[in-house]
């Protein structure tokens, strides 16, 4: 890019592209994203001499917002969220959008101390639940801990599942991010139930009795019913033969239900979240489905 002598960095570039905006090139400058001679440019207002030569990468369009957790419950002790797929529970690393960052955001200056009481993989949709107090955390990491927190979830998978089945077997963890079953891993259970069938593909609601990593997901891919859209631990057969007019994003798997007792009046609580749309493709295919969208 040629450019006279004597001029401010930013207003060459404002005066030389032609629809880019004055924010556009700030923020390509604050972002070091311009060079000058091979250079970071420090500074918007550095002063060109002549000949040099300027180049760098402009975001013309905004990044899309993270997906956003929704209230599904709330009294003084705790919260229950609907995250979406696509947000993270927790922040792998500082300044990761997240179900608990948005949490956080959203009750600043309400005095509440939120604290995530479990998690869910990123893909994964449905309820979370928040204590809002230290006594309240006590109370439901006690639940978690000694498993009296009853965790249902919906799952859209491959195949024809028997009407009821369990699942067990020492899980740890692998390689690439996977979970393996392994005699010299941590025990893990899960109570499966179908609730509908369809052509290829059923829904089955998982009752996970302890808490591994990508448990249900494994489990189910173990005893070869695989998550629909599961990249990780999917099968193939689906995707030849459905994917191909069905838009899958992500692989098919809701909490949709918690029950425990509720850490001030030790009353039994239940909380629901229905599915989000990306299951309605899938549960049209399937005959007399209870879970209506």
């Amino acid at each position: 890019m040629a450019h006279g002598t004597g001029e401010r960095l930013d207003r060459f570039l404002a005066a030389s592209l032609e629809g880019v905006s004055r924010k556009k090139i700030k923020q390509a400058l604050d972002g070091g994203r311009i060079f000058v001679e091979g250079q970071v440019a420090r500074r918007a207002g550095q002063i060109l001499h002549g000949g040099e030569r300027i180049e760098g990468t402009l975001l013309l369009s905004e990044p899309l917002p993270s997906p956003q957790v929704s209230w599904v419950f709330r009294d003084a002790d705790l919260l229950a969220v609907a995250k979406p797929a696509g947000l993270a529970s927790h922040p792998a690393h500082p300044g990761q959008d997240s179900a608990l960052g948005q949490v956080c955001a959203l009750l600043d200056g309400s005095g509440a101390s939120p604290v995530l009481l479990h998690r869910l993989d990123r893909d994964t949709s449905g309820l979370l639940l928040f204590a809002l107090h230290e006594e309240s955390n006590q109370s439901l990491y006690r639940q978690f801990f000694e498993r009296r927190v009853e965790k249902s979830y919906l799952a859209l998978v491959e195949g024809r599942p028997p009407a009821s089945f369990s699942a067990d077997g020492c899980l740890k963890s692998g390689v690439c991010g996977r979970t393996v079953v392994d005699s010299g891993g941590q025990d893990a259970h899960t109570d499966f139930a179908t609730l509908a069938y369809g052509s290829g593909a059923a829904l089955v609601e998982a009752r996970p009795r302890t808490g591994r990593t990508h448990q249900i997901r494994v489990h189910l891919a173990a005893q070869g019913f695989p998550l629909l859209g599961d990249a990780l631990y999917g099968g193939a057969l689906f995707f030849k033969t459905v994917r191909s007019h069905l838009a899958i994003p992500r692989h098919l798997l809701h909490a949709y239900r918690l029950r425990f007792q509720h850490p001030r009046t030790g009353e039994p609580l239940m909380l629901e979240c229905p599915p989000p749309p990306d299951f309605s493709p899938v549960l049209s295919l399937l005959d007399n489905c209870p879970i209506n969208l």
